[in-house]
């Protein structure tokens, strides 16, 4: 019996865990990151488990390693790989469009020192 009940407990915390922070549905990228092409996806995150006001990630199609992606002061996408913050984007408009349209701004390296004009067509809209 009290195998049975920890085993329930451990399932309804898992639950109210995985609850807390949901996802809108999520905007999917085709694009360019200066010269190099990426594929970047977006979602805003509710029910208070975050910081962040979009959440999502890209990577770049030479290489598919996945780069994760915070906006949490209202205009600075960041980027962090393995945990360290590397770089950040700042969009021109807002992100969630329609199929087909394009979106345009910067990426800039955390020290100001290096940046890419970036260009991304929404290519899916669609649930997480």
């Amino acid at each position: 019996m009290k195998k049975f009940l920890l085993i329930a407990i451990s399932i309804f915390c898992f639950h109210i865990v995985n609850a807390q922070m949901m996802l809108t549905n999520e905007t999917i990228f085709s694009g360019f990151v200066g010269k190099y092409e990426i594929r970047m996806k977006l979602a805003v995150p509710y029910g208070g488990a975050t910081s962040c006001l979009t959440l999502g990630e890209y990577y770049y199609t030479s290489n598919k390693g996945k780069i994760d992606l915070c906006e949490s002061d209202g205009g600075r996408i960041v980027e962090s790989v393995k945990g360290k913050e590397s770089g950040y984007f700042l969009l021109n408009g807002e992100w969630n469009k329609n199929i087909g349209q394009t979106i345009s701004g910067t990426w800039y390296s955390m020290l100001n020192n290096k940046s890419f004009p970036v260009v991304l067509k929404v290519i899916t809209k669609g649930k997480n």
